[in-house]
């Protein structure tokens, strides 16, 4: 699955990732190790989040956990029940079973598996919509994978046109929804790239670690329609219950990568935590219930009504899913206060705009 480019072309695309790649990594190892990372991820734009609904799911994976052995190693890919619940809940919400997940230990790890995986392939090139998540930025760059971006601007913003190689078996890297943001993809793009992958048998990975957390409570995503047998698409149920002290997340694989896409994966990552596989459990359980969930983002939306009805942020962009949006704060921020701009995102054009958690331990700064 090899493109074929003009010399020139090639070096200007390898100049444009690898200057992408050095921005984002002076950004973020900067918010690591100079800022500690933002009083350790619980700052207006950090990533850590309250959740008042997670003690009893909580409890349950304590006690599956002390069932299970801490001596043996243990691996995702042996949990052959845990597998067919998430086809069974991916049956349920998208109206298909899809043909295999592969489980891991949270997305970064998924994201770095996947990199890994294309370069098992011999794929030297993707194509990707951007933005797409720092993590796998470092890691195509890691493992030598050139990227071309099929847009100017991001999905959400006014002038996007979607620019897909003509005719070229090829992959593309898309996110859905744009986390920082909280703005999913639209039908039309989807089906727009829907329709490429059919003519042109390409690979589409999609990173939608913040899907099926919509506002408005629909418990479906256009991405479901690509075609699996050419699909990836990374869930992270971590993020759907907001408990980010376990990790798990998982792939739909079609089934011809099953096996190379497992193996690259575990000889990279090693096994699993047992607490980890625990929750695992757990959490689909409780996806498939969606309790959670609706109350998550419940409090998500009114908190994002009550700030933007009080002129406390404002924006042109109306977010819809997840728990983080970008926007532009009207009230004073307590001096040298912490928050992420655009740099993080490779989004230069809103330079008023910073992403907030509205889940966030530190929501009170803007909310009071």
């Amino acid at each position: 699955m090899s493109l074929s480019e003009p010399v020139e072309k090639s070096q200007v695309a390898l100049a444009d990732q690898l200057g992408r790649t050095a921005r984002l990594n002076t950004h973020y190892e900067s918010l690591a190790f100079e800022l500690n990372d933002g009083d350790k991820g619980r700052f207006l734009s950090g990533w850590q989040c309250l959740n008042p609904y997670a003690d009893e799911l909580v409890a349950r994976v304590r006690a599956r956990t002390a069932r299970l052995d801490p001596i043996g190693y243990s691996y995702f890919d042996d949990e052959s029940a845990l597998v067919a619940e998430v086809l069974d809940l991916h049956e349920n919400l998208d109206g298909y079973r899809p043909p295999h997940a592969f489980c891991g230990s949270g997305s970064t790890s998924l994201l770095f598996g996947f990199a890994n995986y294309l370069r098992s392939l011999g794929i030297s090139h993707v194509y990707c919509l951007p933005p797409i998540y720092f993590t796998l930025q470092i890691a195509l760059d890691r493992f030598g994978i050139r990227t071309t971006l099929v847009a100017d601007v991001h999905p959400f913003e006014a002038g996007f046109r979607l620019a897909l190689p003509e005719a070229t078996r090829s992959v593309l890297i898309i996110t859905d929804p744009i986390w920082y943001a909280g703005i999913p993809l639209t039908a039309s793009v989807v089906d727009a790239i829907a329709a490429w992958q059919r003519e042109t048998s390409s690979l589409v990975f999609v990173d939608g670690s913040l899907q099926y957390l919509s506002w408005d409570g629909a418990r479906t995503e256009a991405t479901a329609r690509l075609e699996p047998s050419l699909t990836f698409r990374l869930i992270c149920p971590s993020k759907q219950v907001s408990i980010h002290g376990y990790r798990f997340a998982y792939v739909l694989v079609p089934t011809t990568h099953k096996q190379g896409f497992a193996w690259s994966y575990t000889n990279m990552m090693g096994p699993a935590n047992i607490a980890s596989i625990a929750f695992a459990y757990e959490a689909v359980a409780a996806l498939g219930q969606g309790e959670i969930p609706r109350h998550l983002i419940s409090d998500v939306s009114e908190t994002h009504l009550r700030l933007r009805a009080k002129k406390a942020i404002a924006s042109p962009f109306d977010p819809s899913c997840g728990y983080f949006v970008f926007e532009q704060i009207n009230v004073p921020l307590p001096e040298g206060y912490l928050v992420v701009d655009g740099r993080y995102f490779e989004q230069p054009r809103f330079s008023d705009h910073v992403k907030i958690n509205l889940l966030s331990p530190s929501i009170a700064v803007i909310d009071n």
